[in-house]
């Protein structure tokens, strides 16, 4: 059932989380935590979900670009106070966080991934952490010393990107599970009413379809039920 619906959402295919990206506030990419491919099983980089194929591959220093663009034109019309920016595929989606002034964070995600504030804060208070104690590493990017301790930084950062995927995949599962058990018990509840209302409706018809159609409104009930959203209302 697990399986199912992590197939279901390409969890098998395409992680949580993809990959993040922190560059300045002219588009610069100074780092780059993502997952990395080994073999044809494992995830790919970041690039390669954003490229249709090699012909078309796309330079990620040019993606950073493209976000810092968004926010230069904020700047420039009445958009106030801008912190944050989505953008949605049916494949993946993008979140873009501005942070200390300077910077930007642009994560890469499965289209499926709903992060909650929890998980935002999490992931936003850690690139806050490293942007502030590697303040001059951040700053001087281009330097020798620097980009030593970046590239540190960034192999500690795919452990922790690894931690926070597998932790929301957990959490998915756990969730997952339990809404089932929920709404298991739910239609457990409602199935005797179904059955009367069509025993009373279908007097005459075979007992035989009358429990076949009974069990597949419960069955389209459950379906329904699952794919509601109890944050959406």
């Amino acid at each position: 059932m697990i399986k199912s619906a992590y197939i279901s959402c390409n969890f098998n295919k395409i992680p949580p989380i993809i990959g993040c990206l922190i560059a300045d506030q002219y588009g610069n990419t100074i780092m780059v935590i993502e997952h990395s491919s080994k073999n044809r099983n494992d995830f790919g980089p970041i690039n390669s979900y954003l490229s249709e194929n090699d012909k078309t591959f796309l330079e990620i220093d040019l993606i950073s670009m493209y976000f810092s663009s968004l926010k230069t034109f904020a700047g420039q019309t009445n958009i106030q106070n801008l912190s944050n920016l989505e953008i949605h595929g049916s494949n993946i989606k993008v979140q873009i966080f501005f942070l200390l002034e300077n910077y930007m964070i642009i994560i890469f995600l499965n289209s499926k991934t709903e992060l909650s504030f929890k998980e935002k804060t999490r992931i936003v208070k850690f690139f806050e952490e490293q942007l502030t104690k590697y303040e001059f590493e951040f700053k001087h990017f281009n330097a020798a010393k620097s980009r030593k301790i970046l590239s540190i930084l960034e192999i500690k950062g795919k452990a922790w990107l690894k931690q926070i995927n597998s932790d929301y995949l957990k959490a998915y599962k756990d969730i997952y599970l339990k809404k089932h058990e929920n709404i298991d018990e739910l239609t457990k509840e409602i199935e005797p009413m179904i059955k009367k209302i069509l025993d009373e409706y279908l007097e005459y018809i075979h007992e035989d379809i009358v429990n076949n159609v009974s069990k597949e409104i419960k069955n389209k009930l459950q379906d329904i039920l699952f794919e509601i959203d109890p944050n959406s209302y």
